[in-house]
């Protein structure tokens, strides 16, 4: 632990001191009847003692920072009601007269009994989001208790709670409860039987316009609706009764001035109308329900993308294992690899498999997405060319075997690489490979003075079956170069949006075509550098260079 981590323990511990310290006070001066006080600051000085007693003994800054902000959370909306409400009467006393602490009851107007279980029940959205961030399905549990309490409260026949996807531009049903006559048009085939309709309901999506869901989800404005008929965002579905629309209320979820979601409040046809004061405790619930559930969205994205750093790492640290330390060492060749990568797992990787006097194998490997998946599958992948690189088989078979292989692995993971095969016979200077997916590549003449594709477009390893890889043979000579590259290479990006393109890499190769093969990758690697200037890797780069000396 260093010093810096030591000293902040101090302003901890004494946090902790002087919130005892304000609650003993508050204690006196609850016994005392000084001055009214409220329960919940002392349920929010409780919880900050005990953020900061936790951090002591278990370090930790999101447990503190989750725990502050339901202490405030907690307190914030019982301010604002103070500070909105209505002012107390002052009373006025004359000079002559003496002052007394009793204040006439008539002059003070006491907050009323249904703002107190208001707030309560409010509370009680809180102190649920604490309780699910431990649970698998607590975001849901939280919106079902948000969705009953609010029916209850407003005395509903049905509530609705929708959010928002902001990738798709739709607000989806996330919880339903109770008879909510639909607001919408109903699908043509979809029977007008209660259960058919309200099924349907529960998995429905509504485009953030052209409906009142998501009419009201755009405009951000909560909105008390009495007479259905005579607004155009309310389709009639009728004939049936159960169909008939009554009196709704919608009020929008929001963060800020960001509306994540709509809580729906309904009371059928004939049953009586929502009131004012109904419209007022579904707004100010739904303040408090907003709080809460961001809450527990933060806290699972947070939890998220540390379990997916976690990951993140065991892989990368697995990756590792397979990364060439040194490059051996191969009469007539002179080898020079390099693998720039993105943030996260590669999914780039080269290999050097010495099977025998008569074959070298050079391996290319880039595997679709990153992650864990990615890294089974380059396992995969590698331990299969390894091993048939032994064999006899040319190139073109074994990756056909290969393929094979992992089209009929049944894990359910993405299973798409490109890979680029390259055996090669040092007795007689001939090179044999075969490629599939985006790997390319080339084969720079020192006769000629010119760099040629020799790789063909076929489909990547684990897409289809019956695919069969076909062999490219040629002899090469004193000089040659075969250059083989992943797609993320020649498709960087610079600060212009261009891309470095297979041009600058061929004009790198025939200007330095005569140093070894370790010499050509690292002037290649600073063209690219130079290149990319400022602008950050969009794609893995991977380069392998084959010199036949």
């Amino acid at each position: 632990m260093s010093n810096l981590d030591a000293i902040a323990y101090i302003p901890l511990f004494a946090t902790a001191v002087i919130a005892l310290a304000i609650l003993v006070f508050l204690i006196i001066i609850k016994i005392r009847n000084t001055a009214k006080v409220s329960f919940i600051s002392f349920l929010s000085l409780a919880i900050i003692i005990f953020a900061c007693i936790y951090t002591i003994i278990k370090p930790s800054i999101m447990t503190i920072s989750l725990l502050q902000l339901i202490a405030a959370a907690l307190i914030i909306p019982y301010c604002v009601m103070l500070a909105l409400g209505k002012p107390r009467e002052m009373m006025l006393i004359a000079p002559d007269a003496k002052a007394t602490p009793d204040v006439p009851d008539a002059v003070i107007e006491e907050i009323k009994p249904e703002e107190i279980n208001l707030i309560q029940q409010g509370q009680e959205f809180i102190l649920k989001a604490a309780e699910a961030f431990s649970k698998p399905n607590g975001a849901q549990e939280l919106m079902d208790s948000i969705n009953q309490k609010l029916v209850e409260i407003t005395r509903a026949d049905g509530g609705v709670v929708l959010l928002v996807d902001d990738f798709e531009d739709v607000i989806s049903v996330k919880s339903y409860t109770g008879e909510f006559p639909p607001p919408y048009k109903l699908p043509a085939d979809l029977p007008h039987k209660p259960i058919r309709v309200s099924t349907s309901f529960k998995f429905a999506q509504f485009p953030l316009r052209d409906n009142i869901f998501g009419e009201v989800a755009s405009a951000g404005k909560a909105e008390l609706i009495t007479h259905p008929e005579k607004d155009d965002r309310i389709y009639q579905n009728s004939p049936e009764d159960f169909l008939r629309c009554g009196t709704y209320i919608f009020v929008p979820l929001k963060q800020g001035e960001v509306v994540t979601g709509l809580v729906g409040l309904a009371r059928k046809r004939g049953n009586v109308e929502f009131t004012e004061e109904d419209f007022g405790h579904a707004t100010t619930l739904c303040e408090f329900a907003s709080t809460a559930l961001r809450t527990v969205y933060n806290f699972q994205d947070y939890k998220e993308k540390q379990e997916m750093t976690k990951e993140t790492d065991i892989a990368t640290s697995m990756q590792k294992n397979f990364v060439i330390k040194k490059l051996p060492a191969i009469p007539g060749i002179s080898l020079g690899c390099y693998t720039d990568q993105t943030a996260g797992v590669c999914s780039d990787l080269y290999d050097v498999v010495p099977s025998r006097k008569d074959r070298t194998s050079f391996i290319l490997l880039d595997v679709a997405g990153k992650g864990m998946n990615s890294l089974l599958v380059m396992v995969m992948i590698r331990a299969m060319l390894r091993l048939i690189v032994n064999t006899t088989q040319t190139a073109g078979t074994i990756l056909t075997w290969a393929n094979k292989g992992i089209c009929t692995e049944n894990s359910g993971l993405d299973h798409f690489a490109s890979v680029a095969l390259i055996n090669y016979d040092a007795t007689k200077q001939k090179i044999q490979l075969a490629c599939s997916g985006t790997n390319q590549v080339h084969h720079f003449s020192a006769e000629k003075n010119s760099l040629v594709k020799v790789s063909v477009p076929c489909e990547p390893i684990g897409v289809e079956k019956t695919t069969v890889y076909k062999d490219i043979e040629f002899t090469g000579s004193k000089g040659d170069i075969i250059i083989a590259f992943s797609d993320g290479l020649v498709e960087a990006l610079n600060e212009q949006g261009h891309q470095y393109s297979l041009d600058h890499l061929a004009a790198i190769i025939k200007a330095n075509n005569k140093l070894p093969g370790k010499d050509i990758v690292a002037k290649v690697k600073d063209d690219i550098k130079k290149f990319l200037g400022t602008e950050k890797l969009h794609d893995d780069q991977t380069l392998l260079v084959v010199k036949i000396q």
